[in-house]
């Protein structure tokens, strides 16, 4: 059986997966997963290559976050297949995979948002979570055990908060510094600013819902989460790809032919 193909177009970079078919609940996606890639936006047109040594695959499922501008070349390096099957490209849905969206308009909720509840949800079934996505931007959700998105936080994200400091202040430098308890130079007393912004923000909303979800589970993912983690105080996991996850679970749940 032909695998799936996964994308995650986020906005900065594109991930993308091939899976094996017929997962299993609780074991994650990376375990059926042949092969992977991350290229910038820029990168797109040169997928066509590494793609065009595999055959075609049975599914394709989008994570869009990053709009029309990367749509058309990502639909040509897919011409590599000329029998490709339609891509879906997923939306939030009122309900799926065992997830029921509460926002105010379900159809809102950014695909990526969606796709990382469902993932958590089949991970970690009957769990209450915060999870915290640490791209371009942060985003913190909250779902219930019963399954309910119950809301969400969005902040900049790190390398944006840092980029923010650069642009709109005449003297704060662009450059790279790191995370010291006692920062005693600029580079380092904004790189480690940033990391507190965030950490204490995924801490503060921790706290906040702990209180009314007593076990409340604490899931770190994306891009800058390897940073951000060693910077809080409270108990947490990690997940990669979790994007990619929710995709798989939302393609397995698919009505097979």
């Amino acid at each position: 059986m032909s695998p799936y193909l996964l994308i995650d177009v986020g906005n900065t970079f594109l991930k993308w997966g091939r899976y094996d078919t017929g997962g299993v609940l609780g074991i994650p996606a990376s375990q059926v997963c042949s092969s992977y890639g991350r290229v910038l936006h820029d990168e797109i047109p040169s997928l066509a290559g590494p793609w065009s040594a595999h055959r075609v695959p049975r599914h394709i499922l989008i994570s869009n976050v990053a709009g029309t501008r990367v749509r058309n070349p990502l639909l040509r390096a897919l011409e590599v297949w000329p029998d490709a099957p339609q891509v879906q490209w997923i939306a939030s849905q009122a309900e799926q995979c065992g997830v029921r969206n509460e926002y105010l308009n379900p159809a809102s909720l950014g695909s990526d948002r969606w796709a990382a509840l469902v993932a958590t949800r089949a991970l970690f079934p009957g769990r209450a979570a915060l999870i915290a996505v640490c791209g371009t931007a942060t985003t913190i959700d909250l779902l219930s055990a019963e399954g309910a998105f119950v809301g969400g936080a969005i902040m900049p994200g790190l390398g944006l908060m840092q980029r923010a400091l650069h642009e709109q202040t005449a003297a704060l430098p662009d450059a790279m510094g790191e995370y010291v308890d006692y920062p005693r130079q600029t580079v380092d007393a904004i790189a480690s600013g940033c990391a507190h912004a965030q950490a204490g923000a995924v801490e503060r909303l921790y706290h906040l819902h702990r209180h009314h979800y007593p076990d409340l589970l604490c899931i770190i993912s994306g891009g800058a989460a390897r940073t951000l983690a060693p910077r809080l105080t409270i108990e947490y996991r990690y997940q990669g790809d979790l994007v990619l996850e929710g995709l798989y679970r939302i393609a397995e749940a698919e009505p097979r032919p």
